[in-house]
C-alpha cells in the first residue's frame, strides 16, 4: 500500500470523529457568543475539551506521524501537516494550550459582559456607534467614545499578560513570537511575501490616503471649531459625507430585506435557506450578546449562522451582505468532499467573497429603487476612498499586532498612538482603543487575511463582472460561484483557485487599478 493510500484510509477513518467535534465546537461557540452566560461558557469549554481529547490520542498521532509526508502530493501533504500540528499543540503543550484556551474564554466573557454607560444610563455599542456618526455635541460624543474605550481598559492588562503567555507557547514551537507562529502555521502565509504585498499596495495608495485624511481633518476642525481633535471628534458623518443622506433614508427601510433581495438577485434564496433551517440569523443587539458581527459555519453545506448587531444604515447593510457572503460560501461547499476539505479555500478567500458582498451597495444598483440618484451617485463614487482608508486601517491593526507580539512589555497605548498617527493621521491622547479590537483576542494574526482579501476580491469581482455583468442582476451568479468556487471547499489552495477562476496569477494589479 502506498503512503498516499495509507493516509487516505487513516484520514477517512478519523473523519467521523473529527466531524463530530468540529460541529460541537462551532455550535457551542455560537451559543456562547449570542449569550455569554456562565452556563454557555462552561458548555463551550466542554466542547473544546472534547476537541482536545480527540487530538490528544497518542496512538492516533503516531499513526499519522509514521506516514512519509514526502511521498504525498502537495494537497495531502498540507492536510497531514495541519493534522500533525493540531496533535502536537495538545500533546507537546497540553497544559499551556489548555490554559490559553481558558484565559481567552475568561477575557471574552469579561469584555462581552461589559455594558457601557452614558451619564449612568446603560447603552449598547451599536448605539455608541450611531452617536459617533450623527451626534454634533462634542460633550455627548466624548462620553460615548470614552464609554467604549472603558471596555478596552477593562481587559487591556489581561490582554498584555495573555500575549506574553502566547509568546511562551510559540517559543516552545521554535518561533520568535505567537504572531509569526499563527501566520505560518494557521494561514500558511510567508512573512516576506506578506511584507512585499503590503509595501506594494501601501506605496501605491499612501498619497491618496493622506489626501483623503487631510480633507477629513480640515472638515472636522472647521465643524468642531478646534485645532485639538481627539478620538471622539472622529467618525462624524458631516454634511459633505455622502453616507449621511443615504442613512437618513435607510432609517425607514429594513436592511435585512435589502440584503435578502440583493442575494436573491444573484440566485441565492435566503428565505429558502431560513425555512429549511440551513441558515440562522441573530441580527439585533441585546444584553449579554457579542457586540460584533460573525458567521458561524456550524456544518458546511448544511448549517450556517450569522450573529450581528444591526440598525438600518449603510454600515449594517455592509455587515449583513458581508456575513451572508460567508454563509453562501459555507452552505454551498460540497458534502462529497472529505471532512477536512469541507471549508473555504482559505480564510482570505472567504473574506474576499464576504467583502465583495459588502461592496455591492456601492459597486452595483441594489439601492436604485430606494435612494434618489442625486444622493446615490456621490455615495457610490466614494468607493475608492473607502478602499484607500481600509488599507490604512488594516495596516494599523496588522502593524500593531506584529509589534505587540515582538515586545508586549512596551507601552502599548503609545504604540497604538504612534501607529494611529502614521496610518490614520490622528494625533490624540493615547488610550486602550487597541484592546477593543476583537480579532486580537479571538483571531490572532487574522487581520492580514482581510488585507489579502481586499486585494483578492478586486481580481475576483473584475472577473465575475466581465463574465456575468452586474452580479446582483444575474440569477446565474449563484450557480457560477458555486460551481467554480464554493463547491470546491478547501480541495484547491487559495492562489491556485484564484488562477483557476480568473486565468491569472494572484496579484495586486486589479486592486491598485481600482484606486
Amino acid at each position: 500500500m502506498s503512503e498516499l493510500e495509507k493516509f487516505i484510509d487513516l484520514r477517512e477513518e478519523f473523519s467521523p470523529a473529527l466531524d463530530k467535534v468540529l460541529r460541537g465546537s462551532e455550535k457551542s461557540a455560537w451559543d456562547f457568543y449570542i449569550n455569554s452566560s456562565a452556563e454557555n461558557l462552561k458548555a463551550y469549554e466542554t466542547a473544546q475539551n472534547e476537541f482536545n481529547t480527540l487530538f490528544s490520542d497518542k496512538k492516533l498521532y503516531d499513526k499519522f506521524k509514521n506516514i512519509n509526508k514526502n511521498d504525498l502530493p502537495h494537497h495531502e501533504k498540507k492536510q497531514l501537516k495541519d493534522i500533525l500540528r493540531t496533535f502536537e499543540e495538545r500533546l507537546e503543550s497540553g497544559e499551556l494550550f489548555k490554559f490559553l484556551e481558558q484565559k481567552e474564554n475568561e477575557i471574552a466573557q469579561k469584555y462581552n459582559s461589559y455594558i457601557p454607560e452614558i451619564d449612568g444610563r446603560q447603552t449598547s455599542k451599536t448605539e455608541i456607534s450611531k452617536i459617533l456618526q450623527v451626534e454634533t455635541d462634542a460633550d455627548i460624543r466624548q462620553k460615548a467614545y470614552e464609554a467604549n474605550i472603558k471596555g478596552g481598559d477593562l481587559i487591556a492588562q489581561d490582554m498584555k499578560e495573555f500575549v506574553i503567555k502566547r509568546n511562551e507557547f510559540a517559543k516552545n514551537k521554535g518561533y520568535d513570537n505567537f504572531f509569526d507562529y499563527k501566520l505560518k502555521e494557521d494561514y500558511d502565509v510567508d512573512a516576506d511575501f506578506l511584507e512585499k504585498l503590503i509595501n506594494e499596495v501601501y506605496d501605491n495608495s499612501k498619497d491618496k490616503i493622506k489626501k483623503i485624511q487631510d480633507e477629513k481633518y480640515s472638515q472636522l476642525k472647521e465643524f468642531f471649531k478646534t485645532d485639538n481633535l481627539q478620538g471622539w471628534h472622529y467618525g462624524l458623518l458631516t454634511d459633505t459625507n455622502p453616507e449621511k443622506p443615504v442613512n437618513k433614508i435607510l432609517e425607514n427601510y429594513s436592511v435585512e430585506d435589502i440584503s435578502k433581495n440583493t442575494y436573491k438577485g444573484m440566485g441565492f434564496d435566503i428565505d429558502g435557506y431560513l425555512a429549511k433551517g440551513n441558515l440562522t440569523l441573530d441580527l439585533y443587539p441585546r444584553k449579554g450578546k457579542n457586540t460584533h458581527g460573525f458567521c458561524f459555519g456550524i456544518d458546511p453545506g448544511r448549517d450556517s449562522r450569522i450573529l450581528a448587531n444591526l440598525r438600518n444604515d449603510t454600515r449594517s447593510l455592509d455587515t449583513l451582505n458581508h456575513e451572508l457572503g460567508h454563509c453562501m460560501y459555507d452552505l454551498n461547499i460540497s458534502r462529497d468532499l472529505t471532512v477536512i476539505d469541507r471549508a473555504p479555500a482559505s480564510s482570505a478567500f472567504t473574506e474576499a467573497i464576504a467583502m465583495m458582498g459588502g461592496d455591492l451597495q456601492k459597486r452595483e444598483n441594489i439601492l436604485n429603487n430606494i435612494i434618489p440618484e442625486d444622493k446615490l451617485i456621490p455615495f457610490k463614487n466614494s468607493f475608492k476612498k473607502d478602499e484607500a482608508l481600509f488599507i490604512a486601517n488594516s495596516l494599523l491593526i496588522i502593524d500593531f499586532e506584529r509589534e505587540m507580539y515582538k515586545n508586549p512589555n512596551q507601552d502599548l497605548t503609545k504604540l497604538w498612538a504612534d501607529l494611529r498617527l502614521k496610518y490614520r493621521n490622528q494625533n490624540h491622547k493615547p488610550n486602550n482603543e487597541w484592546a477593543t479590537i476583537p480579532h486580537y483576542l479571538s483571531h490572532p494574526a487574522y487581520y492580514q487575511n482581510y488585507f489579502r482579501a481586499a486585494v483578492m476580491k478586486a481580481q475576483i469581482y473584475n472577473h465575475l463582472h466581465e463574465k456575468l455583468g452586474n452580479i446582483t442582476e444575474n440569477a446565474d451568479t449563484a450557480k457560477y460561484m458555486t460551481d467554480n468556487i464554493f463547491s470546491k471547499g478547501a480541495s484547491v489552495d487559495e492562489y491556485d483557485l484564484v488562477k483557476e477562476l480568473t486565468g491569472k496569477e494572484f496579484s495586486a494589479k486589479d486592486f491598485i487599478a481600482n484606486l
